[in-house]
């Protein structure tokens, strides 16, 4: 049976799969990717998670038959080294964002599907407390669509 969990699988899978070349991506509760290069050079790396915000019945049903339709962010942070200026880091949201622009994917049965809309790219400030990142954030809302 599909489950948000199964959703949430599938949309990084999408990500992993489509991210720009040699691009690290790191994901809630799992070891950071290495940020620097062999000679300790700061690299451009990304922070990805999917954030759940509404869920609903659509129309008439019983239950186990209902049309459920779960809503969310899939928000995408790029980490470019600071002094690098700006370009680097709204390129690569940009890039992360067409993965997702208006697609539809993970049907696992019948009713079932991820749909994908249009990406936000905001920020373009500090990355942290050290001055060693510029930081872009790449907003997708997507809905999670399935029988319950």
């Amino acid at each position: 049976m599909a489950d948000f969990a199964g959703a949430v699988d599938a949309i990084l899978a999408r990500l992993e799969a489509n991210k720009p070349a040699g691009l690290p991506i790191a994901l809630p509760n799992r070891a950071k990717p290495a940020t620097v290069d062999g000679d300790g050079k700061p690299i451009a790396w990304a922070y990805a998670e999917v954030l759940g915000t509404t869920a609903g019945i659509r129309g008439v049903g019983v239950p186990g038959d209902h049309v459920v339709v779960d809503e969310g962010l899939i928000m995408i942070t790029v980490f470019v080294p600071d002094g690098e200026g700006a370009g680097p880091g709204f390129v690569l949201a940009g890039q992360i964002g067409e993965i997702f622009r208006a697609k539809e994917f993970y049907e696992p049965a019948p009713g079932v599907c991820v749909r994908s809309w249009t990406p936000r790219i905001t920020g373009g400030g500090a990355g942290d407390d050290s001055g060693m990142w510029f930081a872009v954030t790449v907003t997708i809302p997507f809905e999670f669509w399935r029988r319950a």
